[in-house]
């Protein structure tokens, strides 16, 4: 995994459509549908905060953890700025540990494609199961490998009055990963400040994904097309699993 030293600066500018308090509603429909309720709560690969603070705003013990120091800087920054209360942390989800175990983890928005190594994935899941309480609960999605196959190659540009994106994606088929390349030029007075980074994702089944989870000692609940109660289809473009310790 890498601490991507660009993204940050234009993260919330990329995801500014996204409903991040609609998912956490979301997410408590899926606990509620199995008659848990959590009242602490860990993001990992929280970002700039946004899948953690609509889980502070009602009233859970929050903790939001990324690899990306940058990342966490802005999600402080915002968090301040909300006058809620979210415990941050810089840590790989491969290798943290907690001082106290929570009642469910979550991870959302790609956070787990981008653990391309599959052993990485279990080590993940497997630390993951070590910082839950008994009967504990992990919600999180993935990029469908469908979706993530149907990436065309063209670059899509943001143009706006105070920076340009650009990206471009690849698809290795043979391995599932999705390889996508950002270019960013944000002004600074009269010049302007360029960073470029390349993000690397992979698709894994649901197939793949239940048995990893048992392999770490969890009961894979469901996994759902993105934001129902539905079975994953043919044209689900996100898969969100629900596991439990036990």
């Amino acid at each position: 995994m890498k601490s991507y030293a660009g993204l940050y600066t234009v993260y919330d500018d990329l995801v500014s459509g996204v409903d991040f308090e609609g998912w956490i509603n979301y997410v408590e429909s899926l606990t509620g549908h199995y008659g848990y309720k959590a009242e602490s709560v860990l993001d990992l690969a929280c970002g700039t905060g946004n899948t953690i603070l609509p889980f502070a705003k009602k009233g859970y013990h929050s903790i939001g953890m990324d690899i990306s120091p940058g990342m966490i800087a802005v999600a402080r920054e915002k968090t301040i700025k909300s006058g809620l209360s979210v415990e941050y942390h810089i840590g790989d989800m491969r290798s943290f540990l907690l001082r106290s175990q929570v009642e469910l983890v979550t991870c959302f928005h790609d956070g787990l494609n981008y653990i391309i190594d599959s052993g990485d994935l279990e080590k993940v899941f497997k630390n993951t199961f070590n910082n839950l309480v008994e009967g504990g609960m992990f919600v999180f999605d993935l990029n469908a490998v469908k979706w993530i196959g149907e990436s065309d190659g063209r670059p899509v540009v943001i143009d706006e009055d105070e920076r340009t994106i650009i990206y471009r994606t690849e698809h290795d088929t043979a391995d599932s990963l999705w390889t996508v390349s950002i270019t960013c030029f944000t002004r600074e007075g009269d010049l302007y400040r360029k960073f470029s980074e390349t993000h690397r994702e992979r698709g894994y089944p649901p197939e793949y994904i239940e048995r990893m989870l048992e392999r770490a000692g969890f009961m894979q609940l469901a996994v759902f097309d993105s934001f129902s109660f539905n079975p994953p289809h043919e044209k689900s473009r996100r898969h969100f699993y629900v596991a439990r310790k036990s």
